[in-house]
């Protein structure tokens, strides 16, 4: 028999069960966090190497000045 009154005995098994329901939370939370950061990555990948092409498009354009610019014909 257990030397705990029924009432703490109670109260320990709530607390055991919340903590299992915060730890499987905590679990699923973590996923997600995880889940997210790769997202995340992959998008600055992504991003990097559109500016890098942009970047290498901008260098491979001439500037061009309106006065060199041929009239429309009309």
């Amino acid at each position: 028999m257990s030397d705990l009154s029924p009432e703490i005995e109670e109260r320990l098994v709530r607390v055991e069960s919340a903590m299992a329901h915060l730890q499987h939370d905590i679990e699923q939370l973590n996923e997600a966090l995880t889940d997210h950061f790769r997202r995340l990555q992959t998008f600055e990948d992504r991003f990097t190497r559109i500016e890098h092409n942009l970047e290498n498009l901008a260098d491979g354009v001439e500037e061009r000045s309106p006065e060199d610019e041929k009239p429309p014909h009309y």
